[in-house]
């Protein structure tokens, strides 16, 4: 059954060049890409005049109808130096998906609880946490809020995205390749998805076809795909 998927890749976004690249594939293959624009929470401590690409990258997306911001969010983990000019970033993006429904790409890294509280007092209905390795006490909070959480290759050698897994029920899942990226040696690339959907079904001990419906509906859902 995988040989025989339709595939329609997801583009995010790192900044607003990249946004623009994003819709220039869109534009070529828009049968085949679902675009998705904003600037990435590593990224802002690095492109001239945060802000204002951010106001920017939302006027493109209203310009084109596009209804997915992403990647976003805010990070502690790594680039808690920029913590502060994340937010307001990041209130730019909040406030776009609020007015125009649009679905949210949400990169959380150690920022898990606040994303979620923002996302939910913003009133956004449509969002997902990529490569999702929070608390596993807030699966059930993120799922009643019907949002989702992506699974990646790197669940191949994470035990905390294996522990995931297991914990989340199926509903809630989406998978993503997150790539191009290198993570412990790892390349992810979207080759990898078929590999990621049989882990998936051997952690949660169901078939890889099972995991294969649940996560096309929860795209369906979430993305309008």
């Amino acid at each position: 059954m995988l040989e025989e998927i339709d595939v329609i890749i997801v583009a995010v976004s790192d900044d607003l060049e990249s946004s623009r690249r994003t819709l220039s594939l869109y534009r070529e293959y828009p049968d085949r890409i679902k675009p998705c624009l904003g600037l990435h929470p590593w990224s802002v401590g690095e492109v001239e005049a945060p802000l204002q690409q951010a106001r920017e990258i939302v006027k493109m997306a209203e310009h084109e109808g596009v209804d997915c911001i992403g990647e976003v969010g805010l990070d502690t983990k790594f680039v808690p130096q920029t913590i502060e000019k994340q937010r307001e970033v990041f209130r730019v993006f909040l406030e776009y998906a609020s007015d125009t429904g649009s679905f949210m790409n949400l990169h959380t890294a150690g920022t898990w609880e606040e994303v979620l509280k923002l996302v939910r007092e913003a009133g956004v209905r449509r969002a997902n946490f990529h490569w999702y390795t929070g608390p596993q006490h807030l699966l059930d909070s993120i799922r009643e809020a019907g949002y989702t959480i992506s699974i990646n290759p790197a669940v191949r050698i994470q035990r905390k995205h294996q522990e995931i897994v297991k914990k989340a029920p199926l509903d809630m899942i989406l998978v993503e390749s997150d790539g191009p990226y290198e993570y412990r040696g790892l390349r992810l690339t979207p080759l990898l998805i078929p590999e990621t959907l049989e882990i998936i079904a051997g952690l949660k001990n169901v078939s890889v076809d099972e995991v294969l419906e649940r996560v096309r509906a929860n795209a369906a859902r979430v993305l309008g795909l």
